[in-house]
């Protein structure tokens, strides 16, 4: 009996200390959770809910999934280029139950927009899973460029342009 009160103590611990890491909400989106945690202009903006819903609207629809997938997730917008992952020290994105999305581009500085984020790519793992890129949608996205094309983007100074690239989206197939 000692063992199994060991168990559920360590139990208890461990799910205390992964609610403890995940951020509040500062809003929400069909049912997942949004938390801003970057200092990027665009995410400090009022249309800041429309547009994540816009997004994700259309990665669904790409993706063949629904707002299903995505209920009581957290998708938490992160500076740096770099987002926390587990297996890996250099993820942009990172979908492990929870959307974890960095802000910033490793070359090119701090987003304009949500929609230049790799918001898409992660809700696909949310739909489909495939952690090892293995569909052939993971190469294309057009259709999800065309539908998210056109919006505005931010700086610190005001409003400017918002390209979108597939090539944020696109994930040649891994090595097995």
């Amino acid at each position: 009996m000692s063992q199994l009160v060991t168990r559920a103590v360590a139990l208890s611990a461990l799910l205390a200390a992964a609610c403890a890491e995940r951020p509040a909400s500062d809003f929400h989106v069909h049912g997942a959770g949004v938390s801003v945690r970057t200092s990027a202009p665009f995410a400090h903006r009022e249309d800041l809910p429309a547009r994540i819903e816009a997004a994700i609207s259309a990665a669904l629809v790409y993706w063949g999934g629904s707002w299903d997938d995505l209920s009581g997730a957290q998708i938490t917008l992160l500076d740096g280029p770099y987002v926390p992952c587990p297996g890996s020290s250099h993820a942009v994105g990172c979908y492990d139950g929870d959307l974890r999305i960095s802000a910033s581009d490793p070359g090119a500085g701090t987003l304009s927009c949500v929609e230049q984020t790799v918001l898409v790519h992660e809700v696909g793992h949310a739909v489909i899973g495939d952690r090892h890129h293995t569909d052939p949608r993971w190469m294309d996205f057009e259709a999800v460029l065309e539908a998210l094309s056109g919006q505005s983007g931010y700086t610190a100074g005001g409003e400017t342009d918002c390209p979108l690239f597939t090539s944020v989206w696109r994930h040649s197939p891994d090595a097995p």
